[in-house]
């Protein structure tokens, strides 16, 4: 459609939709009121359509037998949103109360965790970083529920960068945006490297090092199934991290104990395809 909404653009209505299916949930892992204002009008219709593709190539290979139907992505989104959000509360704990730290979420989509998940009220500052069409659209969404009287108060300071990943650096942000490199940082990387070539993804885990204080924790989104031409794998990522003063203390496949929260078929094996990587700057 002719709608000036690029891939991003709508890629992000799709996951915003997932999340607002999962907050209408009676046993909902989270709820994140704002999402149903910024699933349309392609959130909907790219989970649906979506889903047959991914239940064959992702999360219900024939002869499997996972049991997840057409129902393998939406599920995901929960529980990935669910993992993130539990993972950022644990860190942002581990400091006192009054201590800097903050949160910043690369390719940030259309999240509104700054409106509704409550453990950041002990962060200093929350960044969404995305690209301009991304932004450019939530923030319409944002004026108009705040003209409205719909929009909730920000948990914790929001900060608003527009990036474009494959032509920007993040290592900008200190001289540009005042970020502060000696401010402990939980890294929010979910559903970008797999979308970035393999020098990007190299650059980037460059520069969150050079940009990461002592304490600092990076949550990594990955896929298994990017070509080594084009990505790097998971193992190629924990080996440069490593290298660069970063311990690795968590790597979870969907469907794995700590990565199921009901949302996986009970009794089957984890998913081979996607996960999550936790990793601890030293």
């Amino acid at each position: 459609d002719d709608d000036g909404l690029d891939f991003s653009n709508k890629t992000s209505m799709w996951i915003a939709y997932e999340r607002d299916v999962e907050s209408r949930r009676d046993d909902r892992l989270f709820n994140d009121p704002l999402a149903k204002h910024f699933s349309g009008p392609y959130g909907k219709r790219l989970s649906d359509s979506m889903s047959f593709g991914l239940a064959y190539g992702v999360f219900d290979p024939p002869g499997s037998d996972i049991g997840f139907g057409l129902e393998g992505h939406v599920m995901y989104t929960a529980a990935r949103t669910r993992l993130i959000n539990d993972r950022v509360e644990q860190w942002i704990q581990e400091f006192e109360k009054g201590k800097d730290c903050q949160v910043l979420n690369l390719g940030a989509g259309l999240d509104t965790r700054v409106y509704w998940l409550e453990s950041l009220e002990r962060a200093s500052l929350y960044w969404e970083i995305d690209s301009e069409s991304v932004m450019a659209h939530k923030q319409k969404i944002l004026d108009q529920l705040k003209e409205q009287g719909d929009l909730p108060d920000e948990i914790c300071e929001r900060k608003a960068i527009i990036m474009d990943f494959s032509k920007e650096s993040i290592a900008d942000l200190p001289y540009h945006h005042a970020y502060k490199t000696t401010t402990p940082s939980c890294w929010i990387v979910e559903g970008l490297i797999m979308y970035l070539t393999r020098d990007d993804v190299e650059q980037l885990l460059k520069n969150l090092s050079d940009l990461s204080a002592t304490d600092t924790l990076l949550i990594l989104n990955f896929s298994n199934n990017i070509p080594a031409e084009k990505g790097l794998s998971i193992d190629e990522i924990d080996e440069r991290l490593q290298s660069k003063g970063w311990k690795t203390t968590e790597r979870l496949m969907f469907g794995d104990e700590r990565f199921r929260f009901n949302r996986y078929p009970v009794d089957k094996p984890g998913n081979k395809i996607v996960g999550f990587a936790m990793f601890k700057k030293t």
